[in-house]
């Protein structure tokens, strides 16, 4: 069983996982030094709906949704709703896999094939997916600290902020809403995303009346954690600079050198990084056997099994690059995929929740 604190660790842990490194915000929507403002409407977009998930998952203690929305949808319309959720964290799981094999050999090691980092992240994703989410809960507060430690550390020695840089996030709204919202996009997908493991995790959570806050509260932090690191980028390499680069966050650390200290920031943003997404994707690969494990009434940890030996050949193979980078983060990607999850899986089981409530259902 985890706590709620441990959820809020898990949440927060892998959504700054997900957007420390590539930073969609900055590089989708053409939002330019308006980006920050749209980090602050990501963060409020996905609150509102991930405490909505929150919310059921509280109202259902000891089940997740691959459970509940069978109560409350019947049997084919609870697997098709808890299937949307499933799959998509599955295909994340495999995404975010194959990118850090492909980030780790484009700037390090270009003569090292995918499937040989590929695979033994998968594989750790597998090991933890199996340990239980108690595990999991108890690895988030490490890693955690550890990450906040190093992101701290690191905006520090990349410039203190002064009032001069700040001011460069200046003409606000220059260009108007419209690419600030675009620019949200992503990285409000990315905050539904993580915030929904709440769906999943939420059976093994005590102290469930909680579990919207400690969502809540872990989509609120990364938020200012993104916030941070947004201005510290556009302000150091400038909005048309910062864009220009797949990975802003690493060109920003690879262009600090403090004689004495420190001569390669990028390789200690990076560690955090892989630690981060190794863990954003156990997390993931957990989520998704437990709500397929529910709601066909199999152990989740065969489920786990089955999903790690069905990912090794993608994950090995350049097939899937197609939806890494910028076409993943791309404002139809993340949009429709949104969508997709808002209508299919939160809408219908949050609307047979009310009438279930009206017609006095427990």
């Amino acid at each position: 069983m985890i706590n709620p604190r441990q959820l809020f660790f898990i949440i927060a842990l892998t959504r700054i996982s997900a957007l420390l490194v590539l930073l969609p915000v900055v590089t989708a929507g053409n939002a330019l030094q308006d980006a920050w403002i749209s980090v602050i409407v990501a963060t409020v977009v996905a609150i509102l709906f991930v405490w909505l998930g929150a919310y059921l998952a509280m109202k259902h203690p000891g089940k997740s949704l691959g459970q509940f929305s069978r109560d409350l949808l019947g049997k084919t319309g609870g697997a098709i709703t808890t299937g949307l959720l499933a799959i998509s964290f599955y295909v994340l799981c495999l995404i975010r896999t194959r990118l850090v094999s492909l980030v780790i050999i484009s700037h390090f090691m270009p003569k090292t094939p995918g499937w040989a980092l590929a695979i033994p992240v998968l594989l750790t994703a597998f090991y933890g997916a199996m340990m239980g989410p108690d595990t999991v809960g108890r690895a988030s507060e490490f890693l955690f600290t550890v990450m906040a430690l190093i992101i701290v550390v690191s905006m520090v020695m990349s410039y203190v902020w002064s009032a001069e840089r700040v001011a460069g996030l200046k003409p606000v709204l220059s260009r108007g809403l419209r690419p600030v919202f675009g620019a949200a996009v992503p990285a409000a997908f990315l905050g539904l995303m993580s915030g929904l493991r709440v769906l999943a995790l939420g059976r093994f959570t005590v102290e469930e009346h909680k579990m919207p806050k400690a969502t809540a509260l872990a989509l609120l932090v990364s938020g200012l954690v993104l916030l941070v690191v947004t201005i510290d980028v556009l302000t150091t390499l400038g909005p048309a600079q910062a864009q220009a680069y797949v990975m802003p966050v690493l060109a920003l650390a690879s262009s600090v050198f403090i004689e004495g200290i420190l001569e390669r920031l990028d390789l200690v943003l990076m560690t955090a990084w892989v630690l981060g997404i190794t863990f954003d994707v156990t997390v993931l690969l957990a989520s998704s056997s437990i709500l397929i494990g529910d709601s066909l009434g199999i152990g989740h940890r065969k489920v786990a099994a089955a999903l790690f030996l069905l990912g090794v050949v993608p994950v090995s193979h350049r097939f899937t690059d197609i939806f890494v980078m910028r076409q993943l983060h791309s404002i139809p990607v993340t949009g429709i995929w949104s969508a997709a999850i808002c209508v299919g899986t939160l809408a219908p089981v949050f609307i047979a929740y009310l009438i279930k409530k009206r017609r006095g259902g427990s």
